[in-house]
């Protein structure tokens, strides 16, 4: 039977709220039970209740130490046993049933708490800030809770996956408070603090920043979090350390992969988010580390087609559909839908691009059939804007077979898909991409018997796309709303 403490809540007003209308009705919402394994000192001195004291008095957080000896056998090679390891505290976290599992050791001379997180992974789902569970938070031993504790809180919340809306909600209302912790406990680790235990300070506070950037307005979060990963890389080895060094490059290419996203043809952003992928994937492989090899083989897809479209070349738009097929080798309609949707759209896109360029007629309805694909997977009523941002890719793929054949009938479905598309963004008041998809559905309309011949191109509508303000709401719409299938 598990020994357990709990810390406990203050009275602190919810800001959210569906939280605030669950405890009117009288109930307590469930709360983020993070479970704490002994970390004993080579002289047998515990420390696992110092880390549950960084979590006190943090609202919806639930903290419990647990019986379970750390993993790691202090008289072995600490590296040698990582993943089984590992294996270990997933297999205590299952038996828990907990949201998180604390665990680790304090290696001789005893001075430092090696502290790794386990954590159910996201379903379906690649969000910035993943790391390694090889990856290693190190404190102190002694550290003040309320000041390198801060560094602790920040990781833990950002390791912490749940589809729980009151958990995530809670998340949420902790997220400002703990990356403002974390930020002011980088300038108060110890003098003696070595490179590799610096670094892993870094990446503890790049990765509280990229999960949880979308909160923020602007794009300050993310070129913080891209400062604080190259700050981590810098301590952090590519032989001794691989899957934690290729975390951190994947991760550093996600945050200025969406810097890209948030600046218009922002080439500095896209070229580095390039870079930081291959450099991943040197390490990522088929064979030994498959999910990450997948989604990182996607992420880089879509950098190498929009690093086309912003040149006005298609040098690396066969790269590009090389790449969305091998994370197609992973990512599956069945297993991952959305994951896979993900990637036919963006499939779809580049392929539609290549297709246009060269006048192939082949390769555009690949595109169309790509888009379709996807569209089994992004239904309009569970996921409006990713079926309206697939419905402009479809009538942009139709207006290019259109201009190819000649067939009105090709021009009528591609009004019929950006119409649909524009009735979305209407529902959701994005004011810019309904403009947007009325300047797409103009532009085919004059393509139709009875019309003058049109100006413009559809089938770039994206980089016409979100401005700043809409941006953020459709951001916050996805981020806000549970995704699910039929």
């Amino acid at each position: 039977m598990a020994n357990s403490e709990t810390n406990d809540d203050v009275k602190i007003k919810p800001r959210m709220g569906l939280l605030d209308r669950l405890m009117g009705l009288g109930a307590k919402p469930p709360a983020i039970e993070i479970n704490i394994m002994q970390f004993v000192d080579a002289a047998g001195v515990n420390h696992e209740r110092a880390l549950a004291k960084s979590f006190n008095g943090m609202k919806g957080v639930r903290t419990k130490i647990i019986k379970a000896p750390s993993p790691i056998d202090p008289e072995q090679d600490r590296g040698l046993q990582l993943p089984n390891a590992c294996a270990d505290a997933i297999e205590v976290l299952g038996k828990n049933d907990s949201d998180l599992v604390i665990w680790g050791n304090i290696p001789e001379p005893g001075t430092t708490m090696y502290i790794h997180f386990v954590a159910p992974p996201p379903a379906d789902e690649d969000p910035p800030g993943i790391f390694s569970p090889f990856q290693a938070l190190m404190l102190p031993v002694g550290f003040d809770p309320d000041i390198l504790g801060g560094l602790l809180r920040a990781t833990a919340l950002a390791a912490v996956h749940t589809k729980n809306i009151y958990k995530e909600s809670f998340r949420r209302m902790h997220a400002q408070d703990t990356i403002e912790d974390a930020t002011a406990a980088m300038a108060l680790l110890p003098e003696d603090f070595t490179p590799r235990e610096t670094a892993s300070a870094h990446a503890a506070l790049a990765n509280s920043l990229a999960s949880f950037a979308h909160l923020f307005p602007g794009t300050d979060a993310y070129q913080n979090a891209a400062i604080a990963y190259a700050n981590a890389l810098k301590g952090a080895s590519k032989t001794e350390t691989p899957i934690n060094w290729a975390y951190l490059k994947k991760n550093l290419g996600m945050v200025v992969h969406n810097l890209a996203e948030k600046n218009k043809r922002d080439l500095n952003s896209l070229e580095l988010a390039e870079a930081s992928y291959k450099e991943a994937l040197e390490i990522f492989s088929l064979e030994t580390t498959p999910f990450p090899w997948a989604t990182t083989q996607g992420r880089l897809g879509d950098v190498l087609y929009r690093l086309d479209v912003i040149s006005g070349g298609t040098d690396s738009i066969k790269a590009a559909l090389g790449s969305f097929q091998s994370a197609l080798k992973v990512l599956s309609k069945k297993q991952t839908p959305n994951l896979w949707s993900d990637v036919m759209n963006n499939l779809a896109q580049a392929a539609q691009l290549l297709g246009r360029e060269k006048n192939n007629q082949e390769v555009v309805e690949r595109a169309i059939s790509a888009c379709r694909s996807a569209l089994e997977i992004r239904k309009r009523k569970k996921m409006p804007l990713h079926w309206a941002a697939t419905q402009n890719n479809l009538g942009s793929a139709l207006f290019t077979l259109g201009h190819i054949t000649e067939e009105i009938k090709n021009y009528e479905e591609a009004l019929d898909a950006f119409s649909g598309a524009r009735e979305v963004y209407a529902e959701q008041d994005l004011s810019r991409m309904v403009r947007v998809t009325e300047k797409n559905i103009a532009r085919t309309e004059e393509r139709l018997p009875g019309r003058s011949s049109g100006k413009g191109d559809p089938t770039l509508w994206w980089m016409e796309g979100d401005d700043d303000d809409d941006a953020g709401a459709i951001d916050a719409k996805i981020k806000d709303s549970p995704i699910k299938n039929e």
